[in-house]
């Protein structure tokens, strides 16, 4: 096989150009069809004894040149998508099998240096053998020359027993039956066994029991085999048995030798129980490590330090990731660094990863990545550099997860967040949340409902002081409750007090929660000020309907005696002359008079008619109103100053219903100026509206009074002079005419009445 290889290396110069040009030129006269380029394989194989490791992969280079050469050379009109096809393969072919030798040799080169090792340790056993075979053959001579003989056999002996004793390895010659004749003192060390009690003793006694018997037949065969020796690691790794009762693992060399036709059997024992040991560890640590990979929510991967930092190992893990295998990822797609990278995100990965090699310090990247699917996934990566003792980059490593679901979660939280946040800003409710003794959140409601601007302004107050003194205790109590462990309370109706000092009726719902700070307290706060101003004027309507009842039974069976009675006294009035008696007629006329206003003043109001709405020049009504009061107005020394536009518009409404209204509040002007004083009226456009005020300089109303005086029978005239019904007539008037009435009035600085009611479409 030696000389076959000597052969090949010499014909191997000239052959592989001779035959690469030949294959070419048959490659270019042949048919477009037939596979001649696979013929290459020939000079490439022959490439394999050259001493030179890459020679199959240039010589691969230039078979890919002439392949694709013949193409271009060969006439036109040809199938030449097959050729192609045809081509591609047998270059694919080339380039695997020259790939494959040039690992194969490399694999030859590192086999070679971890024998060395190995030669070294044998050198010794063939040294010790050699002495051996030189004394025996000594000891044959003894016939010729004994005396010179015996002299020679002991100079070979001494340098044997030198050798035996001076060598690392144990040392053990045993006879035919296997009893040991030999025992070195490095045999000693390891079995933990004097010479002289292994000198006689079986092999055996060295050999855990399950494998003595295997041992002893194993010696016979190689006795009878003919091999003299068989190198150290020939035998595999054996086990041995020290006085102790350890087993430990070695490693075995054999030969023997027939002396005065009997056999010895020497083997050098090498303990390997260290060796073993690391090797044992090294395999465990790379079964763990590769657990522990394959087990990674990840992949990890390391990157050349090329001009594209090409990807030179990724874990199994980028398949479940990405969808490509190991394979697939390095070969295939033969990607580098970065560049499954989104292109959005490609650019600022890169510079990331740079700055960080420049600092010499790991990075943290989050990204999107383009996987086989062509669906989009976000991954976490934490990398960075190796360099080399010279301080050079050579390589990149890291680990990649996917944390798509967790952007995924982030992106749905931060959604909830935002919705929830919309909700609390656009709630009719109020919200607050307080931890402690103090407020933390306060939502734009809650700063509106307590006349805030911002919400800096109630944070950090105690509830207590946003809430009426007379609900401390409530809302203590409430607070102990909810912190106790009780999910919630009962609604409430309490009071709050805003920053100017107002109270406002509100309606607060409380519950408990924890978050990461502990328990907090959140109250929903609705104001109920309107609702229960409906539920009051409710309560009114109520009133006046029974009130409406009780004028109509009271109207019909008053009406009719006081008719009687009125008759009754004016007829008396006409025919009696005494003074006294005529008095007092006209006293009971005057009552009954009264008696039927006020019984007319309740069916009005119980009975208030639909407006009969016409357009109306309000200056007429006025006019005319205030001919019935001039010798009123004159006897308590009243001025009137009008203030009426000939280009006021027309108001859509009821003459008689808004002559009614003009009178009352005259006649209240007129009651509030006994001693004198100014009446102004007024009308004028505003917003298709026509505005009415009627103001006087008499000694107004209390600021506590003004709010009730539409309320029915309220009244601050003397007992007998007013029903209280005169304004809340007025009122229900002009909200029947879609239209409204304001007062305004500072007691000792008069009163001012202001009617809006719409105007009429056609003037």
């Amino acid at each position: 096989m030696t000389d076959i290889s000597k052969i090949a290396m010499r014909t191997a110069p000239w052959a592989v150009p001779l035959l690469t040009i030949g294959i070419f030129v048959l490659d270019l006269l042949t048919p477009v069809g037939v596979a001649v380029s696979i013929l290459y394989l020939i000079p490439l194989l022959l490439t394999y004894p050259s001493p030179r490791t890459r020679d199959p992969l240039y010589f691969a280079a230039v078979a890919t040149v002439f392949i694709w050469a013949d193409v271009l050379l060969k006439p036109a009109g040809l199938p030449i998508p097959y050729a192609l096809f045809n081509r591609t393969l047998g270059m694919l072919v080339i380039w695997a099998i020259a790939i494959g030798l040039i690992r194969y040799k490399e694999t030859q080169r590192e086999l070679k240096s971890a024998l060395v090792e190995q030669a070294h340790a044998e050198g010794l056993m063939m040294e010790a053998q050699e002495a051996r075979d030189h004394a025996d053959r000594e000891a044959v001579r003894a016939a010729v020359g004994r005396e010179a003989a015996e002299e020679q056999l002991l100079v070979s002996r001494l340098r044997l027993e030198s050798i035996i004793e001076s060598t690392m390895d144990a040392i053990i010659t045993v006879d035919e039956d296997q009893r040991v004749v030999l025992f070195n003192r490095a045999a000693e060390q390891m079995f933990g066994c004097s010479v002289r009690d292994a000198t006689g003793q079986a092999l055996d006694r060295f050999l855990p029991t399950q494998f003595r018997e295997a041992h002893r037949y194993h010696i016979r065969t190689f006795g009878q085999s003919g091999v003299t020796s068989r190198k150290m690691g020939k035998l595999g790794t054996v086990m041995g048995l020290r006085s102790n009762g350890e087993a430990f693992p070695i490693e075995a060399a054999i030969s023997h030798i027939a002396v005065e036709r009997k056999t010895y059997y020497t083997v050098i024992l090498r303990d390997i129980t260290e060796r073993k040991r690391a090797e044992d560890s090294h395999q465990e640590s790379q079964r763990q490590l590769a657990t522990l990979i394959g087990n990674l929510p990840g992949f990890v991967y390391r990157s050349k330090n090329d001009r594209d930092w090409t990807m030179e190992y990724v874990s199994e893990g980028i398949s479940d990731l990405t969808g490509y295998t190991a394979d697939e990822y390095l070969v295939q797609c033969s990607i580098s660094y970065g560049e499954n990278a989104h292109p959005d995100d490609r650019a600022r990965v890169w510079q990331e990863v740079q700055a960080a090699l420049e600092q010499r310090r790991p990075f943290e990247l989050t990204y999107r990545i383009l996987v086989k699917s062509g669906e989009v996934k976000w991954v976490w990566e934490r990398g960075e550099g190796i360099y080399a003792p010279d301080g050079t980059l050579s390589y990149l490593e890291g680990f990649v997860t996917d944390i798509t679901e967790r952007k995924r979660a982030e992106h749905l939280l931060r959604q909830s967040e935002e919705r929830y946040r919309r909700l609390i800003t656009i709630s009719p409710y109020a919200i607050l949340v307080h931890r402690g003794d103090h407020l933390i959140f306060a939502n734009d409601q809650a700063i509106k409902l307590f006349g805030a601007v911002k919400a800096e302004e109630i944070l950090q107050k105690s509830p207590m002081d946003l809430f009426h003194p007379d609900y401390h205790v409530v809302i203590g109590e409430r607070i102990h409750e909810l912190l106790e462990g009780r999910a919630q309370v009962p609604m409430l109706e309490e009071q709050i007090m805003t920053l100017d000092g107002r109270a406002i009726d509100v309606e607060v719902s409380t519950a408990r929660f924890v978050d990461e700070e502990g328990p907090a307290i959140l109250a929903m706060l609705r104001d109920i000020s309107e609702r229960k101003r409906l539920q009051e004027q409710l309560r009114k309507t109520e009133r006046i309907a029974e009130l409406g009842t009780l004028a109509s039974g009271m109207a019909h069976e008053i009406g009719t005696p006081m008719n009687v009675i009125l008759g009754r006294a004016e007829y008396l009035m006409d025919r009696v002359t005494e003074e006294p008696i005529k008095k007092g007629l006209q006293t009971i006329v005057t009552q009954v008079e009264r008696i039927t206003k006020v019984m007319n003043q309740l069916l009005s109001f119980a009975r208030r008619k639909t407006p009969e709405r016409c357009p109306l020049d309000l200056r007429g009504t006025i006019e005319a109103g205030m001919e019935l009061f001039q010798e009123r107005l004159a006897r308590n020394q009243i001025q009137v100053e009008l203030a009426l536009p000939d280009n006021c518009p027309r108001a859509l409404a009821d003459p008689d219903q808004m002559s009614q209204v003009f009178i009352n509040l005259v006649m209240n002007a007129v009651h509030a100026m006994p001693d004198g004083g100014m009446l102004r009226i007024g009308l004028a456009p505003e917003k298709q509206m026509v505005k009415l005020t009627i103001a006087d300089t008499g000694h107004g109303i209390p600021r506590d009074v003004v709010e009730k005086v539409f309320e029915p029978f309220f009244t601050t005239k003397e007992f007998g002079q007013g029903t209280g019904l005169g304004l809340t007539v007025v009122k229900g008037i002009i909200e029947e005419h879609q239209g409204s009435i304001v007062v305004e009035s500072e007691e000792g600085n008069g009163t001012t009445f202001t009617i809006l009611i719409p105007q009429t479409d056609s003037q």
